[in-house]
């Protein structure tokens, strides 16, 4: 037999004795909430390889293939990484999203657009650490813009350029913000239905009701309701020419809305199928924008001393030029938008969960979980929540193979100490988190935090 022959017979007797199991985590013995919104597994397992999910069953059910790294689970329960559908991408922030079992972030377009692309290319390649990045790129406003991160669109045609701009960069939708006027819209809509691209609306010179007919796919931030319910919108949307006042007059309005009206938008909204992701947590942080306990409590050691968009709550209270009374508008508007999400959700309506972190009084991912515990309260049960927060977010921003785990699925998923589906709370009582495949410990990324990394 020649060398070469007998070379070749002990590379073949070598793959042979490979393991089968050799690259794979099985995850054993945990109880899953899979996403999909369906009651609890127990004893679940779970095949990882490669960043992607082969199998998912229960224990004994089938063969772990030998050579697999096996993790016993037991007691622990597994939901999806979670997607925050409304975050202002930093880069600061992203370690912290990931911390907190935040696996994917839909980017709401608040920085400028280079800073945005290589911060998300950077993630995307591995150069940055932290979660899945969708963005729209600069969102787009009237003129001026209100904001520095914002594009101002004077004209349809400026509007029709500015979509062209960002369809072209290969960014994920586009973001439409509370400046863009009606003349403004349909030609924005035109082009990105043209060229195939969804786009998302947080209304203001424009209601609710008229971004949804005119094709937006997702509302953001509870905004434009209220004229679209009111018997006389003009006063709101005229408001929104400064992008402050517009909020505080609408705030005002929902207590002015009757149980009818509320459930008459709803309805309407409803039926024309556009998502909507309200924010509850910023609404929530707005309306104490005074209260110098809303920058304490445990997430706030996550949050760098000199991140003073975060801590800054003093600072944007005297921008808004906000009184006492605004504030206590946005309190007693709760339950009129709790009223409105429950029914959405009854009628059909798919409720994405986002936090508007990291903002003013919003620490990056523990918000999200606020977000939770304000939808329970507002009458979502925790496994409804949870899929807000999972699922759906994966849905509005058209990525199949997130949101769930499911076989086939990418292997983003958090492992808790304790059954969120008993109590929402316990979404927060993380053990650790799975990225990529990759399992991370969250003490592992604070404890560089605080050696400065």
């Amino acid at each position: 037999m020649t060398r070469v022959s007998v070379y070749a017979l002990l590379l073949l007797a070598a793959a042979g004795c490979q393991a089968p199991g050799k690259g794979m985590i099985a995850l054993e013995g945990a109880t899953l909430i899979d996403g999909s919104g369906g009651p609890p597994v127990k004893d679940a397992l779970i095949l990882i390889r490669n960043g992607r999910i082969e199998a998912v069953s229960q224990v004994n059910e089938i063969h772990v293939p030998r050579g697999a790294q096996r993790i016993s689970l037991i007691g622990k329960t597994i939901i999806p990484g979670l997607v925050d559908a409304h975050a202002r991408a930093a880069r600061w922030a992203m370690g912290r999203y990931v911390a907190w079992g935040v696996t994917a972030i839909r980017d709401v377009g608040d920085a400028p657009e280079d800073t945005l692309v290589a911060l998300r290319t950077d993630v995307g390649l591995g150069g940055t650490f932290g979660p899945r990045m969708f963005s729209p790129g600069s969102a787009l406003d009237g003129a001026p813009a209100s904001r520095p991160g914002w594009v101002a669109c004077a004209t349809p045609d400026d509007a029709r350029k500015a979509v062209d701009a960002r369809v072209n960069a290969g960014l994920d939708y586009l973001m439409a913000a509370p400046g863009i006027t009606p003349a403004l819209l349909r030609p924005l809509m035109d082009e990105a239905s043209s060229l195939h691209t969804p786009v998302a609306v947080t209304p203001g010179r424009v209601d609710a009701l008229s971004a949804a007919r005119a094709g937006a796919a997702v509302l953001d931030q509870l905004a434009g309701i209220v004229p679209s319910a009111a018997r006389n919108p003009a006063p709101y949307l005229r408001a929104y020419e400064q992008i402050w006042a517009g909020w505080a007059e609408e705030e005002k309005g929902w207590a002015t809305l009757d149980s009818a009206q509320v459930s008459s938008i709803a309805r309407t909204l409803a039926a024309l199928h556009v998502a909507i992701v309200p924010t509850l947590a910023s609404h929530d942080a707005l309306a104490r924008l005074g209260d110098t306990t809303l920058t304490s409590g445990p997430a706030w050691s996550d949050v760098p001393p000199d991140a003073v968009g975060v801590r800054g709550t003093e600072a944007l209270l005297r921008q808004t030029g906000w009184s006492a009374r605004d504030l206590a508008a946005f309190r007693a508007a709760r339950p009129r938008q709790n009223q409105f999400l429950r029914e959405f959700r009854h009628d059909g309506g798919l409720v994405a969960a986002g936090s508007d972190s990291p903002s003013p009084g919003l620490p990056p991912g523990q918000s999200l979980h606020r977000e939770l515990e304000f939808l329970v309260a507002a009458g979502f049960t925790p496994l409804e929540a949870i899929t807000a927060a999972t699922r759906y977010g994966a849905q509005i921003l058209h990525a199949d193979s997130l949101g769930a785990v499911l076989p086939g699925h990418l292997a983003d998923l958090v492992v808790l100490n304790a059954d969120p589906s008993q109590n929402i709370q316990a979404t927060q009582n993380i053990a650790w988190v799975m990225l990529r495949g990759l399992i991370v410990h969250p003490d592992s990324l604070r404890a560089q935090w605080s050696h400065g990394h």
